[in-house]
Order: structure tokens, then C-alpha cells, then sequence
């Protein structure tokens, strides 16, 4: 994901879910590509071992493979079939029938495709009458409700979808009658013990529940109820181990689906009211924390304690109550520490001052904070070269090599695909790239957003900042896989870092230049491109369903109701093809981005294409295959020189140096002369470039150096000094022979 973040696509998981419509963090995704800026805290998210998909996080559903707490009953699993995942055979449903359909669907992801439909379908499967016989089946299923079944899950995702749609566009504005018919079976679940009670069948239902009350935008009428939920839970004289019940799975979904629909009320013009003058949900909050901490720490649910702070805090940011609330974060930071155990309610705090009362933080000792913070938790540093470093939470020195070789690997393909000769573009100061890793996705949602602000309902997110800024530090923030263990794999480290190297080589200005016209298609495209290569039989599947036409691929945004499928797998195919079957219009494309010519020149060229290529795209598809590799462009070199001497460079030309050890060459620069460019390429072996002026480097002393895996090595000097030799030497990190050396200069 790049930063919008795909990041700051949107920017923070809290501001995507600012609206009704419940996607994952718009622009930035998926994976994806984050630009920081002010936000509120995080909204509550469900614990899990793994990151959600990019579709389960844009749409806010679970991985009914992820086990959140602890079940009290041995779950029944269920596997979601391709005819229940057909959406057109449920469309061929209507009314009561299907409804029916719905309640007895064999698993609740079956309805999850529900959520991604076109406006056509969308427009047959919810239909007024369609969504008002689902309504009147929920309200019958609400009132029998006993934990035993997934009928109620599996009507609430159709709800849920249905507003979901609305409030995309997909779907007209849904009838208020229908919200108003919902509230009595929703308030009731809300209030009793069934709706989160073990259900062995569908642990997802009383979070989904919750969810629907969010898709609806209703969280004003459920206020209430969702105060008495937070008191339910919370440890007490009449009842002591009330905390235990949130270690059972659906409990604990249900718990966080509360917390987020108190979160949502706050951007509410009609909740508003009723929250900034009123402190018992601050109030109920804290006692929990307070209460249940003893319960909590140290088990599975202890995310339970960071959440609740965080919304108890959370209205600090109302002046008539700030007041009443300082104290409760002070005695919550007194409570806990920032590294030990319980630390989530420490961090909550700490943000939530950082946040609303910023201009105090020596009151509660948290200034500065997320400096203190990372230094204790990324303990492990290394540099893997000038352009790259690591700051890890538990890695070794081994791993730290093989993740630097690997990504050394990567930048040298990158640009031998791209042709870029490493000329950066102009104005871009990304010169170097912090990779940060934690050391599992638990500790990355722990406190990844805590100390770089950003979402993580993801599996890791390339933040590329201002690249205009001299200070800027661009940063990939990650996480290993420790589903893959023993092997180690640092996850999507390969995607994102194509997302830098497109950032910086490829793509004029930041994130929101760059998406200021449809390049979505490119930016993820490539990215999975440069990372699988051929390898994608699941993208070759999924576009030979022939959804979509090349045209309209080449028209992706980060908006798309589809945004998934689109954006990752026909953006995949669509570079794909581009590379293979049309590299001329890329090479056209390519010096367009690369000076920020993207509304006239690139939407020109766009413009151009039209859909000439849509019938060649589809039957090229069908014979697509992950055999064989990308295909190299043919290598380029400028004319060789003739100053006289052999190893003398003069301005747009090239010589030929072959070496065991080092070979050498020389550039006398003339008056004026500006932009000076040294690069290498072709030929066989390994060697890494060194520059100087008035003297020959060496690897250990040089002015300019490029040493990447393979022989393209580039150095850039934009304002080099007239009347002075610059040496090179030609260091062979393997032997090399033909390779080419090539300089200029304006």
C-alpha cells in the first residue's frame, strides 16, 4: 500500500472509520502507502494473530480462520462453498425466499462477496422488498436468538452490506422506515445475554451486530445500551469476575463492536449532543479499566484495557469535560508503565493526551513519548547500505543480512525494469529508507500506530511522507510473519519497497500528485508485478472471469467498491500485459509520471489507448501462465566515447571496462556543465561504482557510491564543480567483463 498513505490513502484507520460506509482507510491501503498527519486515536479494532486481507479491512469482516480469545464451546467450522460465494445465484432469490436463503447460507462468509457487487446486481439483490423481507427474517431470528445458530449473522451481512452500498453510491439511499423497523430487535440483542454468549456456530454475530448499528449511522438511539454493555463487563462487589466473560471469543468481538459504535457517535452531528456534555461514558470506561485490569493483564483479551482507555480518553476532546477527565488519565498512566505488563492502557493514554491536551503532557509525563517508546521496543539496528536501514524489534544479524540482500536484489531488478539509470526525480529527497519491524502483527497493531500514527488493518505500510522535504524520512513499517515460522519473511517487504523505488524513480511528487489522476492501475500493479513476477496463478484466475475490461482497469482508484479485486489482481494483469505486449507505451508513460505530467501529457497518451487494447488484454489473459519470467528491456548505452584514452568519459557517451578486481575511468567537466550522471549497465559479474573528486575513491573512501546487487549502478551529482576531474573506480564485487560506463551531463 503506498501512503495517501495507498496511505495516508487515507490516513488512519480512526478517520476512515469516521464514516458510514466503514471502509478501510481509503486512499492508503494495502497494503499501501500512508501520509502522516494529525488524527484522533485509533478506533477499537479486533485482536488477531494475522492482518486482515485488504478486503476484509475495507469492509470491516472477519477471518473465520482467526480465533479471537478463548471459546467456551470447540468451534464448528464450516467452509464457505463456491455456490453459497455466487452472487449471481443469490440474485436469483427475491422476498421471503430470499431471506430464507440467506438465514441457511452453510457459512457467514458466504455473504461476504455482498459487499464488492456492481451496480447492477446490487441493484436486483437489494431490492426495497428484498431488504424489507431480510429486516422482517432478522427481527424473527433477533427474538429466538440462543447462540446456536448463524441465521442472525447471516442476515445482519446482508444488512449490513445493503448500507454499505448506500452510502458508496452503489445503491440509492435506503428507506428510513427500514432503520426504524430495525431498532426494537437490535435493542433488545443489545440488552440481553444471547447476543454474546458462545456461539460455536458463528462467534462473528454479536460484533456484526454492533457493526450494522454503525452502517447504519444510528449510534445515537443505541447510546445507552452500549453504557449498559461497558457496566455489564466490568468487575464489581455484586459481581466480581465479570472481566472473565470477555476472554471467550464472541464476547470479545461482541465487546469491541460496543466500543466502535461509541467511537462512530462521535462523529454523529446527532450523537454529539449527547456526548460532550454528558461524562458517565468516560466515566463507565474508566471504572472498567480500573476494575478489570487485575482480570485482564497478561491474557489473550488484555487489548480490551488499551481500547476502553482510548475511548474513555477519547472525550478529552471536549472542553466541558476535560476537566473531570485529566484525573482519570493521570491515575490510568500512575496505574501502568509504558513497557510492562499492561503497557496497553499506559500507550492509550499516553495518546490520547498527545492528542487532546498536548500542550500539558509534562502534567502526565508523557512528552515525547513515542521517541522513548520506539527506542525500547525496536532495539535491534542495521544498515544495509547508504539507501537502506533496518530498525527491528527481534531480529538477528542474519536475518537482518538476508532481509538487506533481498531488498538490494529487488532495487537492482526494479531498476533494470524501469530503465532509470537511478536518476531520482526532481525535487525528491527520499534518499534513504527506514525499514521498521516488529516482530508480529500483535506487536506491529500494538504499536506501530502509537508511535508513526498510522492505521494497521494491514499488513504494513510504506509511509513516503513530503519527498520535497530535505527532512523527510520515508519508512516502511512492518511486521515478520510468524504464521510462516520457522521461516523468516519479513511480510510484503517486496511490495512496498516497489512502492519507494516507484515513488521515488517513476512518480513526480507525493503520494496525492501521484493519484491525481487514475494511476492506481500502475502503482499497486506494479508493485505486485516486480514482486511475484509470473508468479499469480490467483490473478490470472480472477481476471479470466472477464469482469472487468482493460479500459476500465486503466481508470482505478482507491475509492472502487471493487477496490480490491481491481486494484491487486487486474492491476497485477493489466502491468503485466503493458510490460509484455506493450512496452512502448510504458517507456511513453515513464518520463510523463516522471516530470508530474499527469493530467495533460499521461491522461493525453491514456486517452489515446482508449480501449483498443481490451480485446488483445482478454485473450492474451487466457493464455497467461506463471512459467517463465518478466521480460528484461533491452539493455541501453550511449555511444562510446572518443576523448583519446580509453578509460576518459566525456559528455553522453560510454566505454567498456571488464575487470577481476577494479577498473578505473575519468570526466574532465567543462564550464557550466551541471546534472552530471556516472552510471553502469550490461555485461556479466557484479560491480559496484565509487566517485570522487580530484582523487580515486575507494570502498572505504568516496564522495559518491553505488554499490546495489548486479551491474546497474547509478551516482547523480546535479551541481558537480567545472574545471575538475571526477574519477570512478569500478570495484568488482564479483568479477565483471562488458560492462558499460556511461556519463552526462547539461
Amino acid at each position: 500500500m503506498r501512503s495517501i498513505s495507498l496511505a495516508a490513502l487515507c490516513i488512519a484507520l480512526a478517520a476512515a472509520l469516521a464514516t458510514p460506509a466503514q471502509a478501510s482507510p481509503k486512499p492508503y491501503k494495502t497494503p499501501h502507502q500512508a501520509k502522516i498527519q494529525a488524527r484522533q486515536p485509533a478506533a477499537p479494532r479486533l485482536w488477531q494473530h494475522r492482518p486482515p486481507t485488504d478486503f476484509q479491512a475495507r469492509y470491516r469482516l472477519q477471518d473465520n480462520r482467526t480465533v479471537i480469545g478463548r471459546p467456551l464451546k470447540k468451534l464448528i467450522r464450516h467452509a464457505a462453498t463456491p455456490q453459497c460465494q455466487d452472487m449471481n445465484a443469490l440474485a436469483s432469490h427475491s422476498g421471503a425466499d430470499l431471506a430464507n436463503y440467506l438465514a441457511t447460507l452453510p457459512d457467514y462468509t458466504c455473504a461476504y462477496g455482498l459487499f464488492a457487487l456492481d451496480k447492477n446486481l446490487a441493484s436486483t439483490i437489494f431490492t426495497p422488498s428484498n431488504l424489507n423481507a431480510a429486516a422482517s427474517r432478522f427481527i424473527q431470528e433477533a427474538a429466538a436468538y440462543d447462540a446456536s445458530s448463524m441465521a442472525l449473522v447471516n442476515l445482519t451481512l446482508y444488512l449490513r452490506a445493503g448500507y454499505y452500498l448506500a452510502s458508496t453510491g452503489t445503491l440509492p439511499a435506503l428507506d428510513p422506515n427500514l432503520q426504524s423497523s430495525l431498532r426494537p430487535g437490535i435493542r433488545q440483542l443489545a440488552g440481553g445475554a444471547a447476543l454474546f454468549a458462545a456461539n460455536a456456530q458463528a462467534p462473528t454475530t454479536a460484533n456484526e451486530v454492533m457493526t450494522l448499528i454503525t452502517n447504519m449511522a444510528d449510534e445515537a438511539y443505541y447510546l445507552p445500551s452500549i453504557r449498559a454493555i461497558i457496566q455489564r463487563y466490568t468487575n464489581s462487589a455484586a459481581n466480581p469476575n465479570a472481566a472473565l466473560a470477555l476472554r471467550e471469543s464472541s464476547a470479545s468481538r461482541g465487546f469491541t463492536g460496543a466500543l466502535t459504535v461509541l467511537f462512530y457517535a462521535h462523529g454523529r452531528a446527532n450523537a454529539l449532543p449527547l456526548l460532550q456534555n454528558d461524562g458517565s461514558y468516560a466515566a463507565a470506561l474508566t471504572q472498567f479499566v480500573l476494575a478489570d485490569k487485575t482480570s485482564l493483564i497478561g491474557t489473550e483479551s488484555a487489548f480490551q484495557l488499551g481500547d476502553a482507555t482510548r475511548e474513555g480518553l477519547r472525550f478529552m476532546q471536549y472542553p466541558a469535560l476535560l476537566p473531570s477527565i485529566k484525573p482519570q488519565a493521570k491515575t490510568i498512566l500512575a496505574g501502568s508503565s509504558m513497557t510492562g505488563a499492561g503497557n496497553e492502557m499506559w500507550l492509550a493514554a499516553a495518546e490520547a493526551v498527545k492528542y487532546y491536551d498536548a500542550s500539558h503532557c509534562s502534567e502526565y509525563g508523557t512528552c515525547n513519548f513515542e521517541t522513548r517508546l520506539a527506542d525500547a521496543v525496536l532495539v535491534n539496528r542495521y544498515t544495509c547500505s547508504p539507501t537502506i536501514r533496518i530498525r527491528a524489534q527481534e531480529m538477528t544479524d542474519e536475518q537482518m543480512q538476508s532481509s538487506c540482500a533481498l531488498l538490494q536484489k529487488e532495487e537492482s531488478y526494479f531498476h533494470q525494469m524501469l530503465q532509470t539509470h537511478k536518476q531520482p526525480v526532481a525535487d525528491d529527497n527520499n534518499t534513504s529508507l527506514e525499514v521498521v519491524v516488529f516482530d508480529d502483527y500483535d506487536n506491529y497493531a500494538k504499536y506501530a500506530g502509537v508511535i508513526y500514527g498510522i492505521g494497521t488493518d494491514n499488513g504494513g505500510m510504506y509511509v513516503e511522507g513530503n519527498p520535497a522535504d530535505p527532512n523527510n524520512q520515508a519508512r516502511f513499517i512492518a511486521h515478520e510473519a510468524s504464521w510462516l515460522r520457522p521461516v523468516f519473511n519479513v511480510w510484503n517487504l517486496e511490495h512496498e519497497y516497489i512502492h519507494y523505488l516507484d515513488g521515488r524513480f517513476d512518480m513526480y511528487g507525493d503520494f496525492a500528485a501521484a493519484t491525481q489522476q487514475p494511476t492506481v492501475w500502475w502503482i499497486e500493479g506494479l508493485a505486485e508485478y516486480l514482486s511475484l513476477r509470473n508468479d499469480n496463478q490467483t490473478a490470472i484466475d480472477v481476471v479470466n472471469t472477464g469482469n472487468y475490461k482493460l479500459s476500465q482497469i486503466f481508470g482505478n482508484t482507491y475509492d472502487m467498491p471493487d477496490y480490491v479485486t481491481r486494484a491487486y489482481r487486474w492491476g497485477y494483469m493489466a502491468t503485466r500485459f503493458m510490460f509484455e505486449r506493450h512496452r512502448a507505451d510504458i517507456d511513453a508513460m515513464l518520463p510523463l509520471w516522471r516530470k508530474g505530467d499527469y493530467a495533460g501529457g499521461y491522461m493525453g497518451l491514456m486517452r489515446q489507448i482508449g480501449n483498443r487494447y481490451d480485446g488483445e488484454f482478454a485473450a492474451w489473459a487466457q493464455s497467461a501462465t506463471t512459467a517463465g519470467q518478466p521480460p528484461l528491456p533491452p539493455a541501453s548505452s550511449l555511444p562510446p566515447c572518443n576523448e583519446g584514452y580509453p578509460n576518459r568519459l566525456g559528455k553522453n557517451c560510454s566505454i567498456t571496462a571488464s575487470a577481476a578486481g577494479a577498473a578505473y575511468a575519468t570526466i574532465l567537466l567543462p564550464a557550466g556543465a551541471r546534472n552530471l550522471r556516472l552510471w553502469t549497465s550490461g555485461g556479466t559479474g557484479d560491480v559496484d561504482l565509487y566517485v570522487a573528486k580530484d582523487r580515486y575513491p575507494t570502498p572505504s573512501s568516496y564522495d559518491y557510491a553505488s554499490a546495489s546487487v548486479g551491474n546497474e549502478e547509478s551516482v547523480a551529482i546535479p551541481l558537480p564543480q567545472s574545471g575538475h576531474w571526477y574519477y570512478l573506480t569500478l570495484q568488482a564485487k564479483q568479477p565483471f567483463a562488458s560492462v558499460s560506463v556511461n556519463a552526462s551531463y547539461e
